[in-house]
Formats: C-alpha cells, structure tokens, sequence
C-alpha cells in the first residue's frame, strides 16, 4: 500500500504565492538629504560657472586720534570671487523587451519592470547622493592599508571616505564595483583596475580579481570607484568628480585648502573652525566650539550633525542627570528620544544621527547664516534620444544587442556661501562603532 503523502503526490502540487510583494528590502532612507533639502535654497546654475563676491577683509582705517593729530591712510574693503563648478551623477538601466513585455501584466509578474526600474534607479542615485553629502567631494572611498597591496587578491584598507581611521575600512565598497588606486601625491591613476568580489565581515579587507596582479597600488593610495575594469585615465573614475559634501565645505584646509578659487590658508573668512584631536566627548567642548564661532563670526548654532556612536557618547555624559529624571520611578526608563530615532538637544538644538557620517566627527553649524546652495544646472532627468524617446537600443552595429538602455543625469554643487557660520569636532575618541552595514549596499 503507498501512502498518498505530500511527498509522493509532490508532482499534483503546486507553488502557492503569498499575493504580497515586498516592495523593499534595503534601506532607502536619505535623512541628510532630506534635512540638506529642507534648509537649502537652490539657485539656477550656467554659463561658464556661477561666480559670486566674498567679503573677506575689513577697512583698515579706523583710527583713535587726537586733536589736530595724523590718522591712517585710506582703505577699502576686501572682496574676492568665488566660483562654483557644477558636477554629474548618472546611472542607467537595461532591460530586454521580453523582460518588459513579460511583466506588463500585473496577473504575471509582481511588479512591471520597466516601471520598477526606473524608479528604483532614481532611488539608488539618491542613495548615492545622500552619501556624497557626508564627506569632501573627492570621492575616496578608503584608502590602501598593505606595505605590499599586491601581495594577494585580498588587500587591507582603512580610513572609510577620506577620513583618517581605521575602523571599518571597507565601509564604502560594493561586491561587484570596480574600483581604481589613485596616486595622492598626483591625482594619476595607477595601473590596474579591480573589480570587488567580497567585503570582509569585520571591514578590514577587499577582495578583487585583479588586485593580485595591481603591482603599482602603494600603501595609503585612495581607492575610488571606476566606470569598467578597463579604465586608464581618472576622467572615467569617481576620483574629484563627487558633488562636494560637509566635510568639504565646512573645513579649515584639512580635506580642501582651496574652496571655490579662495585659498583658505589666505582668507580665514572661508574657515571653519575645526578642533582637530577632540579626544574624549565633553559638554565644556560644546560650549567652547559654539562659543568659538559666535566669537569668530557671529554665528549662533542651529543644527549639529553626527554618526550615531558620536551621540551615543553624548547620551553617555547626561546619564547620570537622567537617573533620577523620570516621570515615575515604579516604572524607570532608561532610554531617551534616540532609542526611537528622535533628536535629542544640547541647549535645545537638536543633535541629528546620520548614518553615513564620518566617524569621530561632531558638525555644528548656523543653517540660516551659512546660506547653504544648491547650484542647479539639471536637478535630475531621463537623457532622452532626438525623437523623445527615453529608452534606446543598446549598442551599435557588431555590439548591437535586443535590449533596451535608459540613462539618468543630474547635475548641480552643493555649497554655503558662508562657511565660517560653523564648528568640526575632529578626532571624537571612545566611540562604539558596530560593523553594519546599511541592506543593500
């Protein structure tokens, strides 16, 4: 006798679909991009460049004289210009007609394809740039932390974004990027272009096919993402191509001495006060960098920014001022408005946890005197062809193949035409950082 077992009748079964599609399983969430938006005018960007007047220096002639007695000579204000280049962000997308024809049907397929990527590309650049936003516009993923970089197809990196540090190195690098060594003394590219198999767990490392072989990669030489494996000139990598961030435009000279043709070691007017080896967190820190720049320019901070293992230490020194904080004591509740993402306040300004943010590093700035801009010359559009037409064949002649290509650009420069309206806290030590990885990258 057989028994009519679900294993023995498995070829009258069938799949049976839950009807519910998960729409997302990364993280698309963008807070510095949507706080970046909130706070920031964009203003029309063309011609050759956008070019504004920086007043620099004061007029020197003030004088306290006696009667009948000498004064200083004459003086006049000084100006000098500033200049904004736009940069460009693009992605693309391919798609075969069966792949289009195939899932127009919404009994057949979850979702149409066409549709879903297209929107999720524009996603994705957001994504991107939500990460530019946080550091200076070089586009440094990490840089090489090996005496011998080609000793194996596995190399050691440190210093995630430009900054310097060695907890998780390999924070920036995708599986399946190709990524380019360029040379920091000259801005060349070295010979070798990689792509990236594997990412180590404890983000120390990078795995690529061709790094074995990259014998000119040297030790500290910035690792950017490249267009193919088969890029010689940095023109087609991401090296100083990023829309410039934070890190760049607040800065003294650390990551840029020269903020849109002005030299800041010239013109303090164009510095950020930095505090570069904060050491161990402290409210009297607090108070001196906001004291600082009211000193210095007058600003007043609005907004502090920071990676959440920098607001963790803050939430550690108002500990012991909670303890005793609670509404009821029957029912302590040791956690504060960050346990749910919320922004917890220093002197009623909030301290906002970003998770790209370079680590060890605490930003305050004055929003509305730092005028922040957005110079847009395209805020983001589908290329389309001379018909209209958004999708188009891909390649030609030998190369052509029966799929479909569509691109996206967008062009334009973050800025503040005030840069001095802010503090950096560099070097934050102590911090607690977990090895996580946002889903999806």
């Amino acid at each position: 006798m057989s028994l009519g077992s679900t294993a023995v009748l498995d070829g009258l079964l069938k799949d049976y679909y839950d009807d519910e599609w998960v729409k997302s399983g990364v993280n698309d969430l963008h807070p510095l991009k949507d706080i970046i938006e909130e706070k920031m005018m964009d203003k029309k960007y063309g011609g050759r460049r956008v070019m504004y007047g920086h007043h620099v220096s004061r007029n020197k002639s003030p004088f306290a004289t006696g009667e009948y007695g000498l004064f200083a000579e004459a003086d006049v204000q000084g100006h000098i210009d500033i200049t904004v280049e736009a940069r460009k962000m693009m992605g693309r997308t391919i798609l075969t007609p069966e792949a289009i024809a195939d899932t127009a049907d919404s009994a057949m397929a979850w979702e149409d394809a066409e549709e879903n990527n297209f929107d999720r590309l524009v996603i994705d650049l957001a994504r991107r740039d939500e990460l530019m936003l946080s550091y200076d516009g070089r586009g440094v993923l990490g840089r090489i932390n090996a005496a011998d970089p080609d000793a194996a197809t596995t190399v050691a990196v440190d210093s995630p974004g430009g900054v310097t540090g060695s907890t998780f190195g390999n924070r920036f690098f995708r599986v399946g990027e190709n990524v380019a060594a360029i040379n920091p003394a000259t801005g060349g590219i070295r010979a070798v272009v990689s792509p990236i198999t594997a990412v180590s767990a404890d983000g120390t490392t990078i795995t690529g096919t061709n790094i074995g072989s990259a014998t000119a990669w040297a030790d500290n030489d910035y690792l950017v993402k490249a267009a193919n494996a088969t890029v010689t000139d940095p023109l087609d990598t991401e090296y100083e191509h990023w829309f410039w961030g934070l890190l760049g435009i607040f800065d003294d000279g650390t990551y840029r001495g020269n903020y849109g043709g002005g030299d800041r070691t010239l013109w303090n007017t164009l510095n950020t006060y930095v505090n570069a080896s904060t050491g161990a967190l402290s409210v009297d820190t607090l108070q001196m960098l906001s004291d600082v720049m009211d000193q210095r320019s007058g600003g007043i901070t609005s907004l502090m920014l920071c990676h959440h293992s920098v607001r963790r230490l803050y939430i550690k020194l108002t500990q012991a001022d909670r303890r005793y904080s609670g509404e009821d004591l029957r029912k302590p509740d040791a956690g504060t408005l960050a346990f749910k993402q919320g922004d917890i306040t220093m002197g009623e300004v909030p301290i906002k946890a970003i998770r790209d943010f370079p680590y060890g590093v605490l930003l305050g700035m004055d929003v509305e005197m730092a005028k922040l801009r957005r110079y847009v010359s395209t805020k983001g559009e589908w290329v389309k062809d001379g018909d209209g037409r958004v999708l188009v064949r891909s390649g030609t002649g030998s190369t052509a193949r029966d799929a479909f290509e569509a691109w996206y650009r967008m062009r334009y420069q973050y800025w503040a035409k005030v840069p001095s309206a802010a503090w950096r806290a560099d070097g934050i030590t102590g911090a607690t950082v977990t090895i996580a990885r946002p889903l999806g990258d």
